[in-house]
């Protein structure tokens, strides 16, 4: 075979291979963008995935810190309500101590108080025979005349006649008094803590309602 020829067939070899080679490439670029295309489909697709949880978990997030939030709004305002109540009825403690010791505060009398409270205890307790108790002050300043007049304070409250009798006993409190009938079957506690007490505890109620409604 002249030169030529071979110059010629290498020629047409390298004619092929080339057409081989830019198939090839051609296959491999077109290969390469299809994967490059699912890549970035598939990224595109995890980032609205990862953006869409971060959204939702960022909304969680927002409404844990509102339902916080609120929470700790709800504390604060029933912390304040409840040292509220706490100054109002220590200052209240006082007031009673005083009208107590000084038998007089302002328009109120401490013996009109101490009647009112005999009278609204023997509404409870049954029997025509009733025992007073009182702290050691008012043990000794409770007088005869004083029994007197409570008993028709009682006999104008309930109607009943009544008779009533000093305690040989003392109890511990501020004021006020504890009615019981002689047999010591029932009590009521009528002193001035005890009504404190309980006037605090509805008062807590009444808070409680106005922070929750129905919902208590």
């Amino acid at each position: 075979m002249s030169d030529k020829g071979v110059d010629n067939i290498i020629s047409h070899i390298e004619a092929e291979a080339e057409e081989e080679i830019s198939e090839t490439l051609l296959k491999a670029r077109a290969e390469a963008d299809s994967i490059t295309k699912a890549a970035q489909e598939k990224a595109e697709r995890e980032t609205e995935r990862v953006a869409s949880n971060g959204k939702r978990v960022a909304s969680l997030e927002g409404q844990k810190r509102i339902a916080e939030a609120r929470i700790n709004v709800r504390r604060k305002r029933m912390d304040s309500q409840e040292e509220a109540i706490v100054a109002s009825f220590e200052a209240a403690k006082k007031a009673l101590e005083e009208l107590a010791e000084k038998g007089k505060r302002d328009n109120l009398t401490y013996k009109d108080v101490m009647f009112n409270l005999i009278a609204s205890a023997s509404e409870v307790v049954a029997g025509n025979k009733l025992e007073l108790l009182f702290n050691q002050r008012d043990s000794k300043t409770f007088n005869k005349e004083m029994l007197s007049e409570a008993r028709e304070s009682v006999k104008k409250r309930t109607g009943r006649e009544i008779s009533l009798s000093l305690s040989g006993e003392t109890i511990q409190c501020l004021g006020g008094v504890v009615v019981r009938d002689l047999k010591k079957q029932v009590e009521v506690d009528n002193t001035l803590e005890t009504k404190l007490n309980q006037l605090k505890e509805s008062l807590r109620v009444d808070v409680a309602k106005i922070l929750f409604g129905d919902k208590i």
